[in-house]
């Protein structure tokens, strides 16, 4: 590869992994904050007070126009699991980077 081809390459993954590594940076900010609230669903889920909410409005005391899929077992269950293998996920790549630098 010549010189020149191989300059403008290299610029190219630059301009790329700055722009990635700062779009990235911005969501895991948001991700982090999210987490409190990730944690209080962890909480809620399979409690009294969901088991109860659920009862509720399965017996019709609760409005069927209320959004409550978080009375859904499995969409609640299905973002536990998928935050988790994001952990995780999170965590082995981070290895990979800290192996290389």
């Amino acid at each position: 590869m010549e010189q020149i081809e191989q300059i403008t390459k290299m610029e190219g993954h630059l301009d790329e992994a700055i722009a990635i590594i700062k779009e990235f940076s911005e969501v895991f900010d948001r991700y982090e904050q999210c987490l409190e609230r990730i944690g209080e669903l962890s909480e809620y889920y399979g409690s009294k007070d969901w088991f109860q909410d659920m009862e509720d409005y399965d017996t019709g005391k609760l409005p069927k126009s209320l959004k409550c899929g978080v009375l859904s077992e499995d969409l609640v269950y299905n973002m536990l699991i998928d935050n988790r293998e994001l952990a995780i996920r999170m965590l082995e790549i981070g290895t990979k980077v800290i192996k290389k630098c």
